[in-house]
């Protein structure tokens, strides 16, 4: 079956770099190892709204280890992706519907519109739900991403959570490369 992002994508992965389809077109697993600069936005309401998001801590060259594996649930092909901040865990579940790419992070959920822009993959928020009602964007928590694919294999990645009124949550950035199996 194929991969989420081959589900949403179909030929336009072929268009990425190679350790971006290698990273995106997951049968069984796949694990790497980051170094990220992570931000949070200031003041007490901000960094409350990230730790009830269950969003990483700030930090400065932070490590980073992230395992995605493939899965059958149901008549879905998901992929779960855990990310461990040094400690800090966090867990997502992705996968295709209705020609987006869906990634759950316990009772938000956000809709992405995937964009090839070669050597990079952007992510923009289209639609969100909350515990599966779905929300205004306007009132919704968001986020959005980019992974650009360098020469020598690496990915980098940066990731933003926004929320309505308050701004940007959090923020992790650094490179991305796939453990050596």
């Amino acid at each position: 079956m194929p991969s989420p992002y081959r589900s949403v994508l179909g030929s336009e992965l072929d268009r990425l770099p190679p350790c971006l389809r290698d990273f995106h077109s997951i049968q069984t697993g796949w694990s790497g190892k980051a170094v990220f600069r992570v931000t949070r936005g200031k003041g007490l309401l901000r960094n409350l709204v990230a730790w009830l998001g269950g969003l990483p801590p700030a930090g400065e060259k932070v490590p980073v280890e992230l395992s995605c594996r493939a899965e059958q649930k149901g008549d879905r092909w998901v992929e779960v992706w855990d990310r461990n901040f040094q400690g800090f865990r966090m867990r997502s579940s992705q996968w295709a519907q209705h020609g987006m790419l869906v990634e759950s992070f316990g009772w938000i959920s956000l809709g992405y519109k995937l964009h090839v822009e070669p050597p990079s993959l952007r992510l923009e928020v289209i639609k969100a739900w909350v515990a599966g009602i779905p929300v205004p964007l306007f009132l919704a928590p968001t986020g959005e991403g980019l992974e650009k694919g360098n020469p020598d294999g690496s990915i980098s990645v940066r990731a933003a959570a926004i929320a309505p009124i308050l701004g940007q949550i959090v923020c992790y950035e650094g490179l991305l490369r796939k453990d050596d199996l």
